[in-house]
């Protein structure tokens, strides 16, 4: 499990869950903002709405862990993939 997953599952614990993941996207990397959308589509789903209708999306690509395999993805398309709600059953499952 990377470390940005590891601390999303740690605040996603917390009652104030969703405050704190809105305050992180101030000083958030690309990465961690896609860990936040995901965070905010799970616990908030208004907070998560606001967001994404105001996020600035770059054409950059972020580094993607998924299982063993590291590769560089866009930006755009994870967001759009979050949208569509393919990350929304990721953290019902135990961590690995």
């Amino acid at each position: 499990m990377s470390e940005g997953e590891r601390n999303l599952r740690a605040v996603l614990e917390r009652p104030a869950a969703s405050q704190q993941l809105q305050a992180a996207l101030a000083h958030a990397t690309p990465a961690g903002e896609l860990y936040i959308l995901v965070g905010l589509r799970r616990c908030d789903r208004a907070a998560y709405e606001k967001v994404f209708g105001s996020l600035a999306v770059p054409n950059d690509d972020v580094e993607v862990a998924r299982g063993c395999m590291i590769s560089r993805e866009p930006l755009r398309r994870l967001i759009s993939e979050i949208q569509d709600g393919r990350f929304d059953d990721y953290l019902s499952r135990p961590p690995r």
